[in-house]
């Protein structure tokens, strides 16, 4: 028995590389050791400790690291650190990992649990541990991804469980849902905590008929709406315009009418992100892809016919379940850039899925006829061409902004004016949703109250993690909202610049306790070294 308190165990993985950003850890053996934090040191070598991005450049990486006495309080089984170290590793030898590096080389780890079934025919398991979605999968999904020698064909499957994850989130928010079984595809059975349940009902969803979607959450058209205006702010009357025509194509039977969307606006308005808030409530199959980069299927690229194949396993290989889901097309302004033989293809391609056509996918692993006529289709394009300046005239005028006709017929007649679309083309869009520049006071409040806001998001966390307040003066404000002036992207750079301006700050609460008031101010925003803490 060891009886050095700052010895320490851990997980030995073996590192698959998906693509420069994804990776796979499998766990190999329990190591005994020292680490540093940076690297874990069993006496007959020193392995990385995951970390960061150049970490995951190495065969094989440590994780999930404790010291003897972090076993004792896990497991609350006495100071046997060889019973407890075999224990431990008996609890996490089944879990791999899949790993994502963000944009700011932050690592994100998701389990892919091997070990809660029963019965070998259930596909995987959604459950809750402890307020993080798990999915496990069984042996026959797993040996479906390593199998792939494509690593397109990976990310296929692995999108689809994401997507599946984010549903199975949503679900245990709203109803309460602890755990999901799905068996050949669909799901067999569901276990709710009647106690959250009961707390967590939305009232607005007894002001419509009910639809129950994957998981029997009940969804309506006041809770769309209300559920992107929480993260999305400034366009109140469009979004309900957007929710009211996509709830009506998400209730639609066989032979109903199911409309196509697009959304005309400049960058950083929240075209993006509307749609992703109503697939995110929905939990529809949902594939977002700029429409500039498809390609005829043959070509090396992403075709439409690889977007379907995303949305039929994100389906769960379910055809009328897929055939319901939604495609984004962002950029579709950009398709009329130039007049390649490729392009020209696309186009003619997407107006016959839009107009509901039968595709088929025949391959190895696929047979299958798409019908997309109860698909949900949203387009989305800046077309900047359309924006018009006007000078004033008279006592202190100046150039106005931009000014975005905004109904319907205007938006069309601009778009064929200018040369984006012919008229046969845009006849073929049911509705045309336009977004204009967001005010700076909107601005403002999608950066304190907003549901994606990174700052809002921090202030909660914070306060639950170390009992601080954090406050935000309001030059930090006018600073955070100048930088935004400033960005190409508008909105969607937000939440860099309020990461990039904390990061200073949240380390020292992590490193040093007893603090109450974490102040940012305007230094703060450019000085990231620059706050009050008390």
């Amino acid at each position: 028995m060891v009886t050095n308190r700052t010895y320490e165990y851990g997980i030995k993985y073996r590192v698959i590389k998906i693509s420069d950003d994804q990776f796979f850890m499998i766990p190999l053996s329990l190591e005994g050791g020292l680490s540093d934090g940076i690297e874990f040191s069993s006496g007959k070598e020193a392995i990385p400790i995951a970390n960061s991005r150049n970490d995951f450049k190495k065969k094989y990486l440590m994780d999930n690291v404790y010291t003897t006495d972090d076993l004792e309080d896990m497991y609350d089984f006495g100071d046997d650190t060889d019973f407890l170290s075999k224990y431990f590793f008996d609890d996490y030898k089944d879990t791999i990992y899949l790993v994502n590096i963000d944009e700011n080389n932050k690592v994100k780890k998701y389990a892919i649990n091997t070990s809660n079934f029963e019965e070998r025919e259930y596909d995987f398991v959604y459950f809750m541990d402890k307020s993080v979605p798990i999915i496990s999968l069984n042996e026959d999904a797993l040996n479906e991804m390593l199998v792939c020698n494509d690593t397109n064909e990976i990310k296929v499957i692995l999108n689809k469980y994401k997507e599946l994850l984010k549903c199975f989130e949503e679900y245990n928010r709203k109803k309460g849902v602890t755990k999901i079984d799905v068996k050949n595809g669909k799901v067999e059975s569901f276990e709710i905590d009647k106690k959250v349940s009961s707390i967590k009902k939305d009232e607005n969803l007894s002001k419509d008929k009910k639809y129950a979607s994957f998981g029997g959450v009940d969804v309506s058209f006041t809770g769309l709406s209300n559920y992107i205006k929480q993260r999305v702010y400034g366009h109140n009357d469009e979004i309900d315009l957007f929710a009211q025509k996509l709830f009506m194509n998400y209730t639609a039977e066989d032979g109903e009418s199911v409309e196509s969307i697009m959304f005309v606006g400049p960058t950083g308005t929240g075209k993006t992100e509307t749609v992703r808030a109503a697939c995110e409530y929905l939990c529809v199959p949902y594939f977002e892809i700029n429409a500039a980069n498809l390609v005829p299927q043959g070509i090396k690229g992403i075709s439409l016919e690889d977007v379907i194949i995303s949305l039929y396993e994100q389906a769960g290989r379910d055809l009328s379940k897929a055939q319901r889901g939604l495609v984004y097309l962002d950029e579709y302004d950009k398709l009329n850039l130039d007049d390649l033989d490729i392009k020209k293809t696309v186009k003619k391609v997407l107006l016959s899925f839009n107009d509901g056509s039968k595709i088929p996918i025949r391959d190895d692993e696929y047979n299958i006829i798409f019908n997309s006529k109860m698909t949900n289709k949203v387009y989305a394009g800046v077309f900047k061409k359309i924006y018009e300046k006007e000078r004033l005239v008279g006592f202190g005028a100046n150039e106005s902004s931009s000014i975005l006709e905004k109904s319907d017929d205007e938006i069309r007649k601009k778009i064929i004016e200018k040369g984006y679309f012919s008229l046969e083309e845009l006849s073929r869009i049911n509705t045309l949703i336009g977004y204009d520049e967001l005010s700076r006071d909107t601005k403002k409040q999608i950066l304190l109250s907003s549901k994606i806001s990174e700052f809002a998001k921090k202030r909660a966390r914070y306060k639950r993690q170390f009992g601080v307040d954090l406050i935000a003066t309001d030059d930090y404000i006018e600073a955070i909202l100048n930088q935004i002036s400033n960005s190409a992207t508008g909105m969607r750079s937000v939440n860099n610049f309020v990461k990039q301006s904390i990061d200073t700050a949240e380390r020292e609460l992590l490193t040093n306790k007893g603090y109450k008031v974490l102040k940012l101010t305007k230094d703060t925003v450019s000085n990231p070294k620059s706050f009050d803490l008390s």
